[in-house]
């Protein structure tokens, strides 16, 4: 009857003969049988047995049935316990119910099957109230999961909606103090002074890297691929791991390829980041080592990742190696499953490596994962190849380059303004004629009345007023020919592809170097 086999059952009562007949009885039909004949040797058997299910006396010397039964529905209300009992009286059933007894069986037990029917029906609703109870455990427990996950969610949203705030003023500051130190390096003859100002453009370039970090880890927005160069991003955070993590951790990095992928870089940067943080935290010692190697390969038939859907053709591999605690293999068969993680309460959701994994696949790449206890873990990805290798041109702070220089009309608007005095001794030293406005409204009255008096626009984003979209809608509306550059801290509502579809030029993120903003204008002009 969907029992299991053996089950334990005492019997406490002081008749000798009942309880001999119901073990006897019951031994016959499987159960496994122990006896006490007053209630408190019944509790003492109960402890050393622990059995499933209790029979019990009301009448009885030293200890009565309800106080046995108030007892165990105190101590293991699980158990289900039947009272089997002489008296015959109503209310001694209605008191043995209220204080625990799951059924009542009166003397003589005259039918020894009604007993073994009343015995295996209490086990069944005993074993399907704790099947509840586990499931119902299990699902509070997913409850208290699912809310910290969601609480952490709206934490990062938080800190998204915080960074898209402080962003844009912040980049206005680099911005200020990346043009005039440019402006300073131009004109100072004093090399040792030049130096220092050297490392002030350093230390604002890095400012300016740790933004945009912030802002990949927290920003929302559709993700969008395009052609990547991934070593960059993996020398990111590699960097990015090796100052936050302990000296006896070793890092070693290869990387031997400058070939671009299609990818969303804060995506690829998530899955670099994850599968580092993974390395480190299963050294449990504090000391190992980690190993990041990216390489291109060929793949062939022969050597096609089993199981993926990666087709023969150039791969990028990325291989991240750790020597931590390393997994067996439950554990490896289950490391993608969403949800599923071995470190303890506090230290992980279970996402990372299964959001890893669908980032991943929707590259038409593959991940691997290579593991045995205490010989670490290795992480393959492969991801296609797309394009050529191209170089990389790192930008860099020029001095006065002559033909950067122009006689063109440019309009230029922005809220900040020591960005607008800045722009108007940069541009005038390469002999651009700027007008420059920190009143978007202003701007926008003097193109009304002369909508042809400049060959370039350049206007901020987040403005009061008008902001830099409706602004340069209007200025498009008014003389389309003439090309707008849109700058920005950080936009929430504008990317590259909407900016360009609206009509800009160029869509540039704050905060940029006058020296580059030169040559874009310079650029575009020609």
């Amino acid at each position: 009857m969907g029992v299991t086999d053996r089950k334990k059952i005492l019997t406490i009562d002081d008749e000798d003969a009942l309880r001999r007949s119901i073990q006897i009885f019951l031994e016959d039909e499987g159960f496994e049988v122990f006896e006490a004949s007053n209630g408190r040797d019944g509790l003492e058997v109960f402890n050393q047995t622990k059995p499933d299910l209790v029979l019990v006396d009301l009448r009885m010397p030293e200890m009565d049935g309800l106080a046995v039964i108030r007892v165990l529905a105190r101590e293991v209300p699980d158990i289900p316990v039947i009272v089997v009992s002489g008296t015959g009286v109503l209310e001694d059933a209605i008191e043995a119910i209220r204080a625990g007894a799951c059924d009542y069986i009166t003397k003589p037990v005259t039918d020894m099957l009604v007993l073994e029917h009343t015995i295996r029906k209490a086990l069944e609703k005993a074993e399907l109230v704790a099947e509840n109870r586990m499931y119902q455990e299990h699902l509070e427990e997913l409850v208290a999961e699912r809310t910290a996950e969601l609480q952490q969610a709206q934490k990062i949203e938080a800190i998204g909606t915080l960074a898209g705030g402080i962003a844009h003023d912040f980049n206005n500051i680099l911005t200020g103090i990346i043009g005039f130190n440019e402006l300073a390096i131009m004109v100072c003859t004093d090399n040792k002074i030049k130096g220092y100002m050297e490392e002030i453009q350093k230390a604002a370039n890095r400012a300016k890297v740790m933004v945009q970090q912030i802002l990949t880890f927290s920003r929302k927005g559709e993700q969008e691929s395009q052609p990547l160069q991934v070593d960059l991003i993996v020398r990111e955070v590699f960097k990015l791991i090796r100052s936050s993590i302990p000296s006896s951790i070793i890092m070693q990095m290869d990387i031997s390829t400058k070939a671009k992928v299609l990818a969303d870089p804060s995506q690829f940067h998530q899955v670099v980041m994850n599968l580092c943080t993974n390395a480190y935290q299963s050294m449990v010692d504090g000391e190992g080592e980690i190993r990041v190697l990216l390489q291109e390969i060929t793949l062939q038939d022969g050597m096609l990742p089993p199981g993926s859907d990666v087709k023969p053709g150039r791969y990028v591999e990325l291989k991240i190696s750790d020597t931590g605690c390393g997994m067996d293999q439950v554990t490896l068969e289950r490391v993608f499953d969403p949800y599923f993680t071995t470190k303890e309460t506090g230290r992980g959701t279970g996402l990372g490596l299964s959001v890893v994994h669908g980032i991943v696949n929707s590259y038409s790449g593959a991940i691997l994962a290579y593991s045995e206890p205490g010989q670490g873990t290795t992480f393959h990805v492969f991801l296609p190849v797309v394009g050529p290798d191209e170089p990389v041109i790192d930008r860099v702070v020029n001095d006065y380059t002559p033909d950067l220089a122009g006689r063109e009309r440019i309009l230029f608007v922005d809220d900040e303004q020591a960005i607008v005095d800045l722009a108007k001794v940069f541009f005038t030293s390469y002999g651009y004629e700027i007008s420059c406005f920190t009143d978007s409204g202003e701007a926008l009255a003097i193109i009304r009345n002369y909508p042809a008096a400049f060959d370039l626009v350049i206007t901020d984003m987040t403005m009061p007023k008008i902001n830099g979209e409706k602004l340069t809608k209007e200025i498009l509306a008014l003389n389309p020919d003439v090309p707008v550059i849109l700058c920005t801290g950080f936009s929430e509502t504008l990317n590259n592809e909407k900016a360009l579809a609206m009509g800009v030029r160029e869509f540039v993120q704050k905060p940029v170097p006058m020296s580059e903003m030169v040559k874009i204008v310079r650029n575009i002009l020609d």
